[in-house]
Order: structure tokens, then C-alpha cells, then sequence
């Protein structure tokens, strides 16, 4: 009779299985687990809110590989941090505060990891990566201030470390003023490896944009902040699109201004610009779709047209420049989806030819290949020769089936090698230095049929 009870109990556990994968899908109980499959190792992130496909501001995630460890450690929406081996089984957990992880960055000893929140607070913890300890933390809420009662929380947006150890960020926050208009408050800053503050700038006053990227340069001594002025105010005083500053002092070396092309009215630089290894080129594109060689003074060298606006019923239509690098066969940069820009959450009638695009040129400016993703690509990782696309969402053409997943690209000439599909639209990916092993996070997302498609997972993929 016990038996058979038991037996029972199997039978009803099964079938609760069955129906709650035919009801849900993607989000099965068995999803909390990590396995092994055709396409490589998924790892369930845990629960968050599913946004809509096609709103702005998506779930976001980190992932760096560590090369001494064959670590992967990923940052997630959910304010956690994890460290994977390289089956996917999870070596240690940290929850860090009450935010999301938005940026990450390794130590050149990789023995420490950098990573910045966006929370009430804005830390930025730099934590051991043999066993996730804490070394120290800092809150950019005293750099740039918070107001969590008008959600205004401070973030940091981007970290980059110097051959000497040397870390650098850029933080703001989010402004609504009483008169309904917006501006931010940003800040570029310095810290020693043991969680110092060497400097920030500017030192006594905030920025009055916002600060979105930054890289260093060690043969230069310099480095380069962007900005992401989204609206160019009266009286404003940091209205530039570069500043260069000394890396050891913070003190302002000089600034650039992007000349402005029509119908825009201003400059906005989101991922970019970033040195060459050498330092000797700086590559960058703007949302207006153009994209930028300059050398190691600031100098522009030429520029390019990636994406030229068009004028289509009435209203501009365009696919922004985002990413810039330099690597041994040229000059990358990409563009993402096509955007009205009269409203960014109106749809368009037509996509945009250069959208969602990789475009390489030569360093003396000769257009090279374009090689055109079936979905945005979210984020750029460099080894051996090849580049790793995660390819997120396309909110224009809703081709789920074809967009999303990582796609491996031959730098030098532009042919696809390898695509790892996923169900969900990759936000984020790495890939080890000899082009071995790939990881990347996809998201999840309700469609505008009301279908829920994808899952939080981090993938590990073997390329050989």
C-alpha cells in the first residue's frame, strides 16, 4: 500500500511537470538547474521582471571570462553575482546591494573584479574573483548624489583599469525638474587598486550631462570621456562630446565638439569612443549614425556616414552608431535599430539599410565589408581574429527566430563562421582570448502577441 502511494506521488509529480511545461514553456521548473545540450551549457539566472519586446531601456546583463581561472563570472539585473567554471557549475555566489549590475571590468592581475550598480547608493565593489570576498566598495551617490523618493538613482556606467592597476569610471543620475525638464548630473573618477578616490572630475562641481563611456590609453597618459547630452540646455557648461584628461591627475588636457549634422541637434556617443591596444587611434560613432577615426591627440583623422538619416512620412528616420574599436584589421563600429526620432517608442514604417549593422574600415578610411546582424547587436567581444556579436532584439522586423543568439564573424573579411541560436535576445557576451569558449546572457521577453519567449540564462559555448 505504501508502494503504492509512492508510485502515485511519482505519477502526479510528473504530470505536474508536463503541464506547468506546457502552460509556460521556457520557464519549466527544470530550468533552475544547469545542463548540458547540443548548443552548449545554459545556467537559469532566477526570476525577474519580463519587459516587452520592444520597450526601451531592456533587461541588461554583465559577463567577463577570466583567462588564469577559465572562470566566467557574471553580473546580473538581480544585483548578483556568480562564478562559473567552465561546465557551467556555480564555484561561488555574491549578492551585492539592493541594484542591478550594469558594468564590469577585470583587474590585468584578473585577480580582482570591478562592478558597477545602478541602486539608491551606486556602488561600485571590487571583489575577489577566487572566492567572490569583498575587498572594498565605494557609493558614487557621493559623487553625483541620489533621490530615491523621485527614483533619480545614481549608476555606474562604465570602468575601465590602466596597466598599473588604476580604475576609472563614469557615473551620473538622472534628473526631472520641477519645470518637466531633464539634465543629469555625471562624473568622471580615479581610484587606487585598494578603493582609494585618486581624483574626480570635474572636482568641485558636477557635470551637467551625462557621462556614458570612457577608456584609458597608457601610451598617452590620458583618458577619454563621452558624453550623451540628449538635450542641449541654456547656460549649459559641460557641453562637449570628448574630454581628455590626464589618468594620473584628472586635470583637463583638452575637449572636443562633434560638428552637428541635420536634423539633429547635438551629439550623443553611447559605447564608444575606445582606443587602439597601442594607443596611437581612438574609434567612436555617434547616434546620427556616423562613425569616427581620430588620433592619439584628439585630432579627427575622417569620418564616415554608417547610417544616413531619412526622411519618410513626415518623420527622421535613422539607426544609430553606437559601438568603435580599433583591432589589427581596421576600424569596427555598428549601428543598432531603426528609431524614429521624433519619438523613440513609435514604431517606423521601413527599417533602415544600415541598421543593426558591423562595419569595417581600414585605418586610412577605405570601407572594408558591412555585415548586417538579423537584430541589434548588443555587445562586441575580440579574440583570435574573430568577433562575438550578441544579437538582441529586432523591434522593427520581430523575426525572433532569426535574430537572436551570438554570432561568431571573421574580422577579416566579414563572413559569418559560426551562430549560437537562443530562444531569448542576447544582451550581453565574452569570449576567451584564443576564440575556445564563448558565454553570453539572454533575456526574456513578452512579444506583442503576449507570448513570453526566452529565459534569464547565462550560455557557455564551445567553438573549436
Amino acid at each position: 500500500m505504501k508502494n503504492s502511494k509512492g508510485y502515485i506521488a511519482l505519477v502526479i509529480l510528473f504530470f505536474t511537470w508536463f503541464f506547468l511545461f506546457w502552460i509556460t514553456g521556457d520557464r519549466a521548473p527544470w530550468q533552475f538547474f544547469s545542463h548540458k545540450n547540443i548548443e552548449g551549457v545554459e545556467v537559469y539566472l532566477g526570476d525577474i521582471p519580463i519587459q516587452n519586446y520592444d520597450r526601451m531601456g531592456f533587461t541588461k546583463g554583465v559577463v567577463r571570462y577570466v583567462v588564469r581561472n577559465n572562470f566566467w563570472l557574471v553580473g546580473t539585473e538581480r544585483g548578483e553575482l556568480f562564478c562559473f567554471d567552465a561546465k557551467g557549475k556555480q564555484l561561488w555566489k555574491r549578492s551585492l546591494g539592493i541594484g542591478k549590475l550594469v558594468t564590469m571590468a577585470l583587474s590585468k592581475k584578473q585577480d580582482l573584479v570591478y562592478v558597477g550598480e545602478q541602486s539608491p547608493t551606486g556602488q561600485i565593489f571590487a571583489i575577489q574573483v577566487s572566492n567572490g570576498n569583498l575587498v572594498w566598495k565605494y557609493a558614487t551617490e557621493n559623487f553625483v548624489g541620489s533621490d530615491p523618493g523621485k527614483r533619480s538613482y545614481p549608476s555606474v556606467v562604465h570602468i575601465v583599469v590602466d596597466d598599473y592597476e588604476n580604475i576609472y569610471l563614469t557615473a551620473y543620475r538622472y534628473l526631472l525638474n520641477k519645470d518637466g525638464s531633464r539634465g543629469y548630473n555625471g562624473k568622471i573618477c580615479a581610484f587606487n587598486k585598494d578603493g582609494t578616490v585618486k581624483w574626480q572630475f570635474p572636482k568641485k562641481e558636477v557635470m551637467d550631462t551625462w557621462v556614458n563611456w570612457c577608456d584609458v590609453s597608457n601610451s598617452t597618459g590620458e583618458i577619454v570621456a563621452a558624453t550623451s547630452a540628449y538635450e542641449i540646455r541654456p547656460g549649459m557648461k559641460y557641453g562637449k562630446t570628448m574630454y581628455f584628461l590626464n589618468k594620473e591627475t584628472g586635470k583637463l588636457q583638452h575637449s572636443l565638439t562633434l560638428p552637428i549634422v541635420a536634423p539633429f541637434e547635438n551629439v550623443v556617443m553611447r559605447g564608444s569612443p575606445n582606443y587602439s591596444a597601442d594607443g596611437n587611434y581612438l574609434a567612436g560613432s555617434s547616434s546620427d549614425g556616423r562613425a569616427f577615426l581620430l588620433n592619439a591627440n584628439g585630432k579627427i583623422l575622417w569620418t564616415r556616414i554608417l547610417s544616413l538619416p531619412q526622411k519618410i512620412e513626415g518623420a527622421w528616420l535613422n539607426a544609430s552608431g553606437r559601438d568603435g574599436f580599433v583591432v589589427p584589421e581596421g576600424a569596427i563600429f555598428t549601428t543598432i535599430n531603426t528609431f524614429n526620432r521624433e519619438n523613440w517608442q513609435l514604431p517606423t514604417p521601413v527599417v533602415h539599410p544600415g541598421s543593426n549593422s558591423l562595419f569595417l574600415f581600414a585605418l586610412n578610411g577605405d570601407f572594408k565589408y558591412k555585415y548586417q546582424a538579423a537584430g541589434t547587436m548588443e555587445e562586441l567581444a575580440f579574440a583570435n581574429g574573430m568577433v562575438a556579436c550578441a544579437v538582441g532584439r529586432n523591434v522593427r522586423t520581430h523575426d525572433y527566430a532569426a535574430a537572436h543568439g551570438v554570432i561568431l564573424i571573421n574580422l577579416s573579411d566579414g563572413s559569418l563562421i559560426k551562430r549560437f541560436a537562443t530562444q531569448g535576445p542576447m544582451q550581453a557576451v565574452d569570449i576567451s582570448p584564443d576564440g575556445k569558449y564563448i558565454g553570453g546572457i539572454e533575456a526574456p521577453a513578452v512579444t506583442p502577441e503576449g507570448k513570453v519567449i526566452g529565459a534569464y540564462r547565462f550560455h557557455i559555448w564551445d567553438y573549436k
